[in-house]
């Protein structure tokens, strides 16, 4: 039954972020980002990580999800029309990174280097505290950057052209 839930979850996680992707509605895409994220905290509750599912749900989808919409009503559409249509070279740039990236994945998931069993931790919170601000930290800290950065443009792209 657990295998029924993880691939109901999973197929949900997948449509939901090809549904994010492609989708032209900016709205949409922040409906079907909410839905990955949703899928994303299921998909932590059925692998017994319930900590990290409540952090999903209270970091993205109330935090990042009202930075989005605070984003998305800001920008004048006017000046974002303008740039419609050349993401083609993205696209010939983007897919065979994502493609090389993918195969490197699966092959370290199919040689069973990336789900390495770890023993069973008592104190769930303080261990992912101290992974979080030890191992991690340089990834937290880049993140952060990326948001600021993000709402930065944001607050560019918004402003009143005079």
């Amino acid at each position: 039954m657990e295998w029924v839930i993880f691939g109901f979850l999973a197929i949900w996680l997948l449509g939901s972020v090809l549904g994010a992707i492609f989708v032209k509605n900016p709205v949409h895409s922040i409906l079907f980002f909410l839905s990955a994220v949703l899928a994303t905290a299921g998909l932590f509750l059925s692998l017994g990580a319930e900590l990290l599912a409540g952090l999903q749900l209270i970091i993205y989808a109330v935090a990042i999800v009202v930075f989005y919409v605070l984003v998305i009503t800001t920008i004048p559409w006017e000046k974002v029309k303008r740039f419609e249509g050349i993401y083609r070279r993205e696209l010939l740039i983007g897919l065979p990174a994502v493609l090389v990236v993918f195969v490197f994945i699966a092959l370290a998931v199919l040689r069973g280097k990336l789900a390495q069993p770890v023993g069973v931790v008592q104190d769930n919170v303080r261990e992912v505290g101290r992974t979080l601000f030890t191992s991690y930290l340089f990834p937290f800290e880049i993140a952060s950057v990326i948001l600021l950065v993000a709402m930065i443009g944001a607050i560019l792209l918004g402003r009143k052209e005079e």
